[in-house]
């Protein structure tokens, strides 16, 4: 490969410093772009599957973090060793940990174990959502592009903002009085 780059670069060179500099820095120029080629390529995502056969996935919102294990299975869901039904009332919940399912569909085909701290009911379904995506993604890479498409990779950043010094609350005033 040096032969080659030296005769392609042969009428650059006559034997001064000059030239000798110039070709140098042509040299790095090109070693500086094949390295960045080489770091623009994606990385390869592996599957990480534990010897028992299940993926683990940790998923955070608000105040709650969840940790997740799926393993195949007939679709089962427990939560905190509670049923998934009866740990979470409320319909718009539940929809929203079975999203990463329905993006990869993979509904039914992998049971859950998930282990929840912390947070209100809809933050730790939040931390469930994304824990469970992370450890699909981890079980097989090939999930992960429709699963981001619908925002399921991504942890959402927002926070109870803090109470502040003269206010009410975070942002409220206290009430204004004329006299």
């Amino acid at each position: 490969k040096m032969d080659e780059e030296e005769e392609a670069t042969w009428w650059l060179y006559d034997g001064t410093d000059e030239s000798r500099d110039a070709l140098a820095a042509m040299r790095a120029k090109e070693a500086q772009k094949q390295r960045w080629i080489q770091n623009a390529r994606p990385a390869v995502r592996v599957s990480e599957i534990d010897e028992r056969g299940r993926a683990y996935g940790r998923g955070s919102r608000k105040t709650a973090q969840a940790r997740v294990w799926i393993q195949p299975g007939e679709g089962e869901i427990v939560v905190n060793r509670k049923d998934f039904v009866s740990y979470f009332p409320r319909e718009y919940d539940r929809e929203h940990i079975l999203g990463p399912f329905v993006a990869s569909q993979t509904c039914g085909k992998f049971d859950v174990t998930a282990v929840v701290q912390g947070g209100g009911l809809t933050g730790q379904a939040g931390a469930i959502r994304l824990g469970l995506a992370r450890a699909l993604e981890k079980y097989n890479p090939d999930y992960r592009p429709p699963m981001k498409r619908h925002g399921f990779m991504t942890r959402d950043p927002r926070m109870v903002e803090r109470k502040k010094v003269g206010r009410v609350k975070a942002r409220k005033s206290p009430q204004w009085v004329r006299r």
